[in-house]
């Protein structure tokens, strides 16, 4: 009878801690949120993460380099320049004439720029990273309490064996 109570008890704590993705991570603070510029080619006629960039013979929704206000130019340059964009933590270092919003939009977070004879991309969105504590659970929590419960879960079944064969 005690070994058939430890073998149900190792079974349902062994499942409980394999089951921790669905409990874990515990929320810990807000979101980090960090404010992300990049700019790439627009393809003629490809979609750009569900946004449709204008027809080739339409400047509908088309900025020009020159109508940027000076800080957007610098913003546009510096993600021009660098691969994969550049990202800023402080809000105060944000472009006051871009709005940054967490899905962006043709028009909002999403500009088609004419630069050098070419239209490109200048996207500017906020994400939102998850705090330190959150990631450490992630990295370390998660993946200990999963093997924790697979080992719990071995040994039922081989506490449970070993007593059938003891029967035997």
């Amino acid at each position: 009878m005690r070994t058939r109570l430890a073998v149900a008890g190792l079974v349902a704590v062994g499942v409980l801690l394999m089951a921790n993705p669905l409990y874990l991570p515990v929320p810990v603070g807000e979101p980090d949120p960090a404010y992300t510029h990049t700019v790439q080619p627009v393809e003629s006629g490809s979609p750009v993460a569900g946004v449709d960039a204008p027809d080739e013979g339409s400047d509908t929704g088309v900025v020009d380099y020159a109508d940027l206000d000076p800080e957007a130019r610098a913003a546009f340059d510096r993600a021009l320049e660098t691969e994969g964009g550049f990202g800023v933590e402080d809000p105060d270092e944000r472009v006051d004439s871009l709005s940054y919003p967490t899905d962006p939009t043709l028009g909002d977070g999403l500009l088609v720029v004419a630069y050098e004879g070419e239209r490109y991309e200048f996207w500017t969105r906020t994400v939102e990273r998850e705090p330190g504590p959150v990631v450490a659970q992630r990295i370390a929590v998660q993946p200990v309490a999963f093997l924790a419960g697979f080992f719990a879960v071995l040994a039922a079944v081989g506490l449970g064996a070993r007593t059938r064969l003891d029967r035997t």
